[in-house]
């Protein structure tokens, strides 16, 4: 399965609605996001244009964390995992932080295929032996170009993808 990867949006919905474009385009039907998607109505625009599976965790700047919490139960295929989410898909043992410390606490405990997180809006792959841990970039493109990352659980890689 293709899985696009999706950090530190910050309300910019004219990159998202083009990144989500280009996910869906390169075949994704799934969609990771690791944070920073910011506002209540970032939220609502991802789930409206989305038809897919969601999964999301926090950032540092989703300030009415209940609020985001009860709309992403609203919706169908759209799981809200809180501060760090920790699951299985196709097979794949996969972890969402926002933080990159947490993913590196991760990968020193092992056991995880993927690791992504985002909260440095930079574009950053490790391969090692067990797994990859990946930081998609932003799609906001303010500190660096909008970007974000397409992972295929069959064979666990990652490409970056420019928006």
């Amino acid at each position: 399965m293709l899985v696009a990867v999706l950090s530190d949006i910050h309300d910019n919905i004219s990159h998202l609605l083009t990144a989500l474009a280009l996910a869906e385009e390169r075949g994704c039907r799934h969609l990771f996001v690791t944070g920073d998607i910011a506002t209540l109505s970032t939220l609502r625009t991802l789930r409206e244009e989305w038809e897919y599976e969601i999964d999301l965790v926090f950032g540092n700047n989703e300030w009415n964390r209940a609020e985001h919490l009860r709309l992403a139960e609203q919706f169908h295929h759209c799981r809200h995992h809180g501060d760090t989410a920790d699951f299985s898909l196709d097979g794949r043992h996969i972890l969402l932080t926002h933080y990159p410390q947490v993913a590196e606490q991760a990968l020193q405990r092992g056991g995880y295929d993927a690791i992504f997180y985002g909260h440095t809006h930079k574009a950053e792959l490790r391969v090692g032996r067990h797994g990859i841990i990946a930081n998609p970039g932003e799609i906001d493109g303010v500190r660096n170009a909008p970007s974000f990352a397409v992972y295929d659980t069959a064979n666990n890689s990652l490409i970056f993808c420019r928006v």
